[in-house]
């Protein structure tokens, strides 16, 4: 069991696993983002791509994640989330210490629904709301 980070050079052999990964994530809210508009920013490095690899099932997991750098803080933001298990503890952990490894000293994701209540018991703390306002 191990968590990788995906290089912008090992795409080819790897989208094609983690993009329907993903795609059950953005099928969620298709108006937000695209599988072309995720692969692209992998590719160009302003989101990484991590995927749990399980012992004889391969990758079975994607996330992708971008860092967003404070006065006081570097957060890490889950943008994306998709598989199977994604979510056990041993998985979430390995997640968090990539994080810290990249200098995150937080983590966030957007949840709304029933995610509210799942990410929760993995120990994130409903802090803010997010109000938005077409432009």
């Amino acid at each position: 069991m191990a968590l990788h980070q995906i290089h912008p050079s090992q795409l080819p052999q790897v989208w094609p696993i983690a993009a329907p990964l993903l795609q059950k994530a953005i099928d969620l809210e298709p108006e937000m983002i695209t599988i072309e508009q995720v692969e692209y920013s992998v590719r160009t490095g302003r989101v990484f791509l991590l995927v749990w690899d399980e012992p004889n099932e391969g990758i079975t997991g994607a996330v992708t994640v971008e860092f967003m750098d404070y006065p006081r803080e570097r957060v890490a933001h889950v943008n994306l989330m998709g598989g199977k298990g994604i979510v056990r503890d041993y998985v979430f952990e390995a997640a968090k210490d990539w994080m810290r490894s990249c200098g995150a000293t937080k983590a966030q994701c957007w949840a709304r629904g029933t995610l509210v209540q799942m990410y929760e018991k993995m120990g994130l703390e409903n802090t803010h709301q997010v109000m938005r306002i077409e432009l």
